[in-house]
Formats: structure tokens, sequence, C-alpha cells
């Protein structure tokens, strides 16, 4: 038998002897004979009996075959602690940014957007040879007047039966009424007056009125707003300097409200 091998049955491969020397400072031998086995590559230390005597048998594990190192992680990754939780994504943070303004403009889709001071009316077109006015108003007790619209040198009307012509010429007055009050307001269109260059002042035209359907009397509610013309023949030769607006009378009172004077054109 050859030192360093051993056979335990007959016929059994043989084992190949490996050197392990012990660490520095140790007491023992100073080299121990290691079998491989030679059909699985495992190696298994035996130390000699002399150790195994001078007790240095606890420390033969230790020299059992190294485990296979682990694969070495890339550069510049590291690998996070098993008991810390791993940081979140930045681009995770700026969707919930995101989100936080989405929900943030939220009340502005409903409708609450608070930056309305009034109603958005739909516009009209201008009928023909009629001119924009703006910035014309006043007030008569509850009543607010505007004027929007302004027409002047009209020699006839057209209506739906018939025809009419002027003694001087036809002016057009488009007014918008609007009741703040809380009370009903009652619009007279004989009281209005048209107020000319020669100090005159005319009152509607009864004709032209009817002839192009205008109300005479009007109703207009609290909160309530309505739209309508002033017909007034002039006579040739006399310019419009304004018109003098009248409400009516509010509850209580016995005399008719003091006017309100809308300058022209």
């Amino acid at each position: 038998m050859i030192p360093g091998q051993h056979t335990s049955r007959p016929g059994a491969r043989p084992r190949r002897a490996v050197e392990v020397r012990l660490p520095e400072g140790d007491t023992g031998d100073g080299v121990w004979p290691v079998s491989v086995g030679l059909r699985n590559g495992s190696a298994r230390s035996r130390p000699p009996r002399s150790a195994v005597r001078s007790g240095h048998a606890a420390t033969s594990a230790a020299f059992s075959a190294p485990s296979p190192r682990r694969r070495a992680a890339p550069s510049g990754s590291r690998r996070p602690s098993p008991g810390l939780r791993r940081r979140r994504p930045a681009r995770l943070l700026g969707t919930a940014a995101a989100a936080l303004l989405v929900l943030v403009a939220l009340p502005g889709c409903s409708g609450d957007d608070g930056g309305d001071s009034g109603y958005r009316l739909p516009s009209e077109k201008l009928r023909e040879s009629e001119k924009a006015v703006k910035g014309k108003a006043g007030r008569s007790a509850d009543m607010r007047f505007t004027v929007i619209g302004f027409r002047e040198g009209m020699t006839e009307v057209m209506g739906t039966h018939a025809a009419m012509g002027a003694h001087g010429t036809f002016t057009r007055i488009r007014l918008l009424a609007a009741n703040e009050g809380r009370d009903i307001q009652v619009f007279d269109t004989w009281k209005q007056r048209l107020l000319t260059s020669d100090g005159k002042s005319l009152s509607p035209d009864v004709n032209a009125t009817m002839v192009k359907r205008q109300p005479e009397r009007l109703s207009v509610g609290a909160a309530m707003r309505a739209e309508f013309d002033l017909w007034f023949d002039v006579p040739k030769g006399v310019k419009v300097k304004g018109v003098q607006l009248f409400g009516s009378p509010p509850v209580g009172a016995v005399t008719d409200p003091a006017p309100v004077r809308i300058s022209l054109p």
C-alpha cells in the first residue's frame, strides 16, 4: 500500500492524496493527507491519527473544500440590503406630482372656476346700416338701460302688412332694459324722449312702433332683461343728441322717478 492512499474494499478506485498546510501557528504535524474522490470531485480531509490524538480532529472540518464562489456583481451596481426597502424611482415621484396637479385642477373642470363675473350672451349680427354702441348706459329707479345699437336717416319702415313713410327721417335705438330690483318694473314706451340739437324732445313715433311690432308697455320682472327698439320721426335738418329714459316708480313711491340721459350717437 502506498502511503496517503486508502482502499476500503477490493476493486475500489484509488484516491489521490492532496496536501493541505495548516494555518500559521498550528502545532500539528504540519501536513495532512486529504483524499479526493475521483467519482464526483469532492474533497474530504482526513487528519492523521497523530493529529486526532493531539486534539486536532476538531479543526479538520475547517479544511473541507471551499464552496463555489458567487458571481461578482457588475461594476457600478449595488445590491440592496435585505433589511432595507428599495427607493422608488424618480419617475414615480414625477407621476405622483402630475396626478396632484390634476386633482387641484378638477374643481375648475366642474364649472366653479371663480373667474366669471357675468353671463356670456350669444352675439347678434348688426342689421343693415346699424352701428354698435358701447358704454352708453344709465339707471332710472330699479331699471338699468343700455343703448346697444343706433341707426338714423331712414325714410320709411316696412312691416308685415304695410310700409310707412317718415315726415322727416326715422331714427331707431336698440335698447336693453334690465330690472335690478325685487319687484316688477313697467316700461312705458310713450314716456321716453329723444333729445335733439334744437333743444326739443321728441316722443316715439306711433306708426313706426306699430308697423315694426314693438311693445307699448312692457312688464320687466325681477332680475329680468328685455331688448327692443324705440322709433322716432326726426325733422329734417335736426341732429340727435341723446335719449332720455324713464323707469317705473318703485314700491311705495307716489311720483315718477328721475330719468337718465344717455348721449348719442
